[in-house]
Order: structure tokens, then C-alpha cells, then sequence
């Protein structure tokens, strides 16, 4: 069985995580299957670290993956000869809206929260409107009400819990003292908003605490973080979907930032679900839901 991850993530790493997400629930529940990420991504080289065949493609225009054009388009060339069984298209529904009935296969779309708008595009040449009837399924990732019929699983996050190290494990891994509370300032998102953090390095909130700060670039990189999350008592992080639901389903104490994003609303997912639990990962529910299709 060939299944297909397909995405873009041209501004940071967080479909990438979702897309490794997936790939350790088929491992984790031993399914026989070969998995692929095809992403527009460039920090598709993490799903690489873990062992994950990804591809790397750079964004066609509308004139190369229109109508007329799109057999051929690197993006559907590299589909086909991926030939898959299993097709999920994470949001990125308008670069594959004019060939994705052509794939004979089981096809779906993955969305989390955003603005509705996100699902019209009005270019010079047409107006793009996604079709939920392209796909066997449209499943919802998050909580949300969508414009229109979807099924729903949990927030997907990257580890469960018994599959992170033990606070022994992870302090060692750190070199913090063994009696340490500690505080991960994990910094995601774009370069620019780093600087959002800096009130909190020296702040007397976190005086108490051992500070290890990650970032997705640079020298601090921390990957992936959530391995390290026994060690940390406080997490302060940005409100992106993968930061975010990871702290909800971890249980962690956590000072969220949210930043502005142009579809995505941050600070309303922190004021509807900050005390949010959930005790079975998404990816796992997924995995299970495409197992039965």
C-alpha cells in the first residue's frame, strides 16, 4: 500500500511535523505500507532525519497546474509515479484541484481551523472554490465548526506519551541539574518574531526555573522538542497548531504567544481550547479511520 502526504509549508516546519505525526502512527501500529511526503517544504530535511522518503518540490504556478497544462506539471508527475493507494492533501487543496479526480484512489483532505475565506481564490484567470465532493473524506484535525461536512479526530501530535524520554532521560540529554524545574522557551514560527520572546528571559516569573530555549534555525535547534517535554515543568511557546496542541495534550504548564497569521486564528485557539485535554492522539485516530476506507 503507497500512501501520499502532500503539502506545502513554505514558511516554517509545522506541516512537516504533522506529516511525521502520521508517519509514526502507521509505524506505530505496524502497518505494511510505503510513506511519502511530497511538500513545497524547506524544512522537509526533519522528516528526512526520521527515516521518512520526502520530496521536495518547488511551487508551479496557476498557468502549469491549470486545466490545460497539469499532465505536464512536476506536481502531478511526481504523484503518478508515486502511485498511490492513499492520497492526504494538508489544506493544500487549489494546487491539485484540476487533477486529483484523475488519481483513482482514496483522497483526504486534512484541515484544521481557518478562516473561511481560505477556501475561495479569486486569480485573474478564474475563481478557485475547493470541492469537498474531490474527496472520499474531508477530516478535521482540530476543533472547528467548517463550511461543511467533515470527520473529525483529535489534535495529531508527533509522540505519544509513553514514546518520549523519562525526566531522568531528557535533563541528562540537556546537561540540566537533576533537581531542576525547568522551562523550554520553544521558538517557532517565523525568524522575525524571536523577538516576542525576549521579555521572558529575564522576567522574575521564570527566575526559578532552568532554561533551555529551541528554535527552529540557528544554533539552538531542538528537534523534535517534544522528546524533551518530561524535563520541563513551564513551556513558553508560540500558539501554532503543533506547539499549541502538543502543551494541551501533554498536560504542560504553559505561557502560549500568539502571533498573527494571514487564515489562521491564534489567539482565538488559545482562549477556546486552552484547557483542552484529549488522552488519544489524532494521528492514531486517522490512521485507524484510513485503515477501515
Amino acid at each position: 500500500m503507497n500512501i501520499v502526504y502532500y503539502t506545502s509549508g513554505i514558511s516554517g516546519s509545522g506541516r512537516i511535523v504533522t506529516g511525521i505525526a502520521i508517519y509514526n502512527a502507521l509505524r506505530r501500529k505496524h502497518i505494511d505500507c510505503t510513506y511519502t511526503m511530497i511538500t513545497h517544504s524547506p524544512a522537509g530535511y526533519l522528516a528526512e532525519l526520521q527515516g521518512i522518503n520526502h520530496i521536495y518540490l518547488p511551487l508551479e504556478d496557476e498557468y502549469q497546474l491549470s486545466q490545460k497544462h497539469f499532465h505536464s506539471s512536476v506536481l502531478y508527475h511526481t504523484l503518478s509515479l508515486c502511485k498511490p493507494d492513499i492520497v492526504l492533501v494538508y489544506l493544500q487543496w487549489f494546487t491539485v484541484i484540476n487533477f486529483l479526480n484523475e488519481f483513482q484512489c482514496v483522497k483526504i483532505f486534512l484541515v484544521h481551523q481557518v478562516d473561511k475565506k481560505f477556501f475561495t481564490i479569486d486569480t485573474p484567470l478564474r475563481l478557485y472554490e475547493f470541492n469537498a465532493q474531490q474527496y472520499s473524506a474531508v477530516v478535521s484535525i482540530e476543533p472547528f465548526d467548517y463550511p461543511f461536512t467533515v470527520l473529525p479526530v483529535n489534535p495529531v501530535v508527533l509522540r505519544n506519551h509513553n514514546e518520549i524520554l523519562t525526566r531522568d532521560e531528557a535533563q541528562k540529554k540537556l546537561h540540566m541539574p537533576s533537581h531542576a524545574k525547568g522551562c523550554l522557551i520553544s521558538i517557532s514560527g517565523y525568524e522575525s518574531e524571536a523577538a516576542s520572546y525576549n521579555k521572558y528571559y529575564d522576567s522574575s516569573s521564570i527566575k526559578q526555573y532552568h532554561c533551555v530555549i529551541a528554535n527552529n534555525y540557528g544554533s539552538e535547534v531542538l528537534f523534535p522538542v517534544i522528546d524533551y517535554f518530561n524535563a520541563f515543568d513551564l513551556v513558553i511557546c508560540g500558539a501554532g497548531y503543533n506547539s499549541f496542541w502538543e502543551t494541551r495534550f501533554f498536560h504542560k504548564k504553559a505561557i502560549i504567544i500568539p502571533f498573527k497569521r494571514h487564515f489562521e486564528d491564534q489567539i482565538l485557539r488559545v482562549k477556546k481550547f486552552y484547557d483542552y485535554s484529549f488522552t488519544v492522539n489524532g494521528a492514531d485516530q486517522l490512521v485507524d479511520m484510513l485503515m477501515m476506507m
